[in-house]
């Protein structure tokens, strides 16, 4: 079995909620990780990570090829190849009232705007990270999907349902054309977890969402963080182009 050669981790919308917590695990588990986010954001409250040998922010936007092309450059220059790439920078846009755009009221900039972020920046990070992973003939790409991908949404609009469906696919196809590279490509499908974007919703909400799952409660950034770790691991290397439910029980395909 070929083992993890670097152990250098790539997290794409790291500033808070579940990317800063699977930043944080891949921390904690003795990876060098480079967290970047649309927004500024500080290492200082990771502990260790304020030292700049194991933890490297970077302010960056994905949707910007560019940009991402670059930061590889400047990754590789610093440390070496990435071997594991989570992508999971993702919008999910509301109208004034907090609700998601009906299908009939969807304008054209949100559609672009959120499959440009919520998916097609999933293609550019792997065109740019998945040949040093061929090189190093070892590599994970793990997607941060959603139930809303897996089936029907509540609170999520026609956009954001879309894009992560499509996630999904392209997860897929990274699967099964890098495989023979010795890299695997795997989906995560989050259910309602427990964030500053779900707490907007207000406490009763959530509690009247808790009632209704088998284990009557929201899910946490760390336990979505956890499945993340597993399936970065060697132990991990015979599951390739699957989607791990977490939600709870919410949703049993």
């Amino acid at each position: 079995m070929k083992k993890n050669p670097t152990k250098i981790a790539l997290v794409t919308g790291a500033a808070r909620g579940i990317g800063r917590a699977i930043a944080s695990e891949f921390l904690a588990a003795g990876y060098r990780v480079v967290a970047v986010d649309l927004r500024a954001f500080s290492a200082s409250a990771e502990g260790a990570a304020a030292d700049s040998a194991l933890f490297w922010t970077q302010q960056l936007d994905v949707t910007d090829q560019a940009a991402i092309t670059k930061l590889q450059a400047d990754i590789v220059a610093k440390w070496g190849h990435v071997s594991v790439l989570v992508n999971n920078a993702a919008i999910s846009p509301k109208q004034p009232d907090g609700y998601s755009a009906k299908l009939l009221n969807i304008s054209n900039q949100e559609w672009a705007s959120v499959l440009a972020v919520n998916l097609t920046a999933v293609l550019h990070m792997s065109q740019a990270f998945l040949p040093g992973m061929q090189e190093q003939q070892w590599g994970r790409v793990i997607n941060l999907s959603s139930l809303a991908g897996r089936t029907k949404s509540i609170s999520a609009g026609a956009s954001y349902m879309t894009s992560k469906a499509g996630v999904l696919g392209l997860t897929r196809a990274i699967a099964a054309e890098m495989g023979p590279h010795g890299i695997t490509a795997n989906s995560i499908a989050p259910g309602r977890i427990v964030t500053e974007m779900s707490m907007t919703a207000g406490e009763e909400a959530n509690r009247k969402i808790a009632e209704q799952l088998p284990v009557r409660r929201l899910g946490t950034v760390k336990e979505i963080a956890e499945t993340v770790l597993y399936l970065a691991s060697d132990g991990a290397g015979y599951l390739n182009g699957a989607v791990i439910d977490v939600n709870g029980g919410h949703f049993m395909p």
